[in-house]
């Protein structure tokens, strides 16, 4: 037997490799799984994507199928890949790849690991009942926080969003006060309390810049907010939209900020672990699975869904309390290294796929 042939093959199933926090953790296992042991393909269902060149190389096998002419097509050219692959785990991002990804598990006695539970809120109405429906009928459910599992009302486990700390730089030594938020511009983001509170901290001067990072369809409109409204702010307040290099971002901060809506809620958050890895001040709407990274006070910040009076009276305490700042960044830090660790992460996920993988045909 060939050494390919005894490594366990995993096969991702995901619907697209956007710009995104879910995105990104996928990126990272698929870079950082033992070679030796286990064998990455990918299976996505969109192409030119902001991750898909670098997923495609990370990984042994890649493929991009069509949704179009008809969103049902997948359903058909999906077998190819496993009749290529032969894959022994399959591991979906989101319930429309368990849907795609289900047949074939079913056929091939594949292991279905169903990982879609990366929020603790998002999908209503017949979406939430999708969902759940996969759900229950996969071999293993992983959630990125336990309010998804109380969310969706199913048993799993939980692994946690993990951070490569050595993507992120030193802050740099600058005299200025900035603050940041990175997420796209979409009705599951609350970024107008984060310009609420960005215009009322430049109004009293106590920070220079905020950056707000991201793409999607509200962007334009919050563009056209500052422009219309506070014309002075707007080469203060900046809109980069997708940007290669977060961490240069991010390096440049004091404060990051993730404003969610309570309809919308939150998982676990890349962002607010980006902020934390790199040495940020995180402040976050208690929304979601907020408190399953944030003790407020200790390693960041809580505030009410919309109050972003108290994201200006938390930012104003710290521009004039340095030491109760820099206690603050450190204990995020810690609370980084001990519970969102990416060599942790990746361990729990192989031991998952070795366990399936040994149960089969049992």
């Amino acid at each position: 037997m060939s050494e390919l042939a005894r490594q366990i093959h995993v096969l991702y199933v995901t619907d697209g490799l956007a710009a995104g926090g879910k995105e990104r953790q996928l990126l990272e296992m698929i870079k950082n799984m033992d070679k030796e042991e286990f064998t990455c393909g990918v299976v996505t269902f969109n192409s030119n994507q902001h991750y898909s060149a670098k997923a495609k190389d990370c990984s042994a096998r890649y493929w991009e199928l069509k949704k179009r002419p008809s969103r049902l097509e997948p359903l058909v050219s999906i077998w190819k890949c496993f009749r290529e692959f032969n894959p022994d785990i399959v591991h979906t991002w989101d319930s429309l790849s368990s849907f795609y990804s289900y047949l074939p598990c079913k056929a091939y006695n594949t292991p279905l690991i169903d990982g879609s539970i990366r929020d603790a809120g998002t999908d209503k109405g017949w979406e939430y009942y999708f969902k759940r429906f996969f759900l229950k009928r996969a071999d293993r459910v992983i959630s990125n926080s336990h309010a998804g599992l109380k969310k969706y009302k199913i048993a799993g486990q939980v692994i946690y969003n993990a951070i490569d700390t050595s993507r992120f730089l030193q802050n740099v030594k600058t005299n200025e006060f900035n603050i940041i938020m990175t997420a796209n511009f979409t009705n599951y983001k609350d970024h107008d309390t984060f310009l609420k509170a960005a215009v009322e901290l430049m109004m009293d001067r106590i920070i220079d810049h905020a950056y707000l990072l991201g793409d999607g369809p509200l962007r334009q409109k919050h563009i056209d907010w500052v422009e219309n409204n506070y014309p002075s702010f707007s080469t203060k307040i900046n809109f980069p939209g997708v940007v290669a290099n977060v961490e240069a971002y991010l390096a440049n901060c004091q404060i990051g900020v993730l404003c969610s809506t309570e309809r919308f809620s939150e998982g676990i958050s890349n962002s607010v672990l980006e902020y934390m890895a790199a040495g940020l001040v995180p402040l976050v709407t208690d929304t979601g699975a907020a408190r399953e990274i944030i003790n407020d006070g200790v390693n960041g910040f809580l505030f009410a869904p919309g109050d972003w009076q108290s994201i200006v009276n938390i930012v104003k305490q710290l521009k004039v309390d340095n030491s109760k700042k820099e206690i603050i960044v450190a204990a995020a830090k810690k609370t980084i290294n001990e519970r969102f660790d990416l060599k942790i992460n990746i361990s729990e996920y192989a031991s998952i796929y070795r366990e399936l993988n040994s149960q089969k045909g049992k």
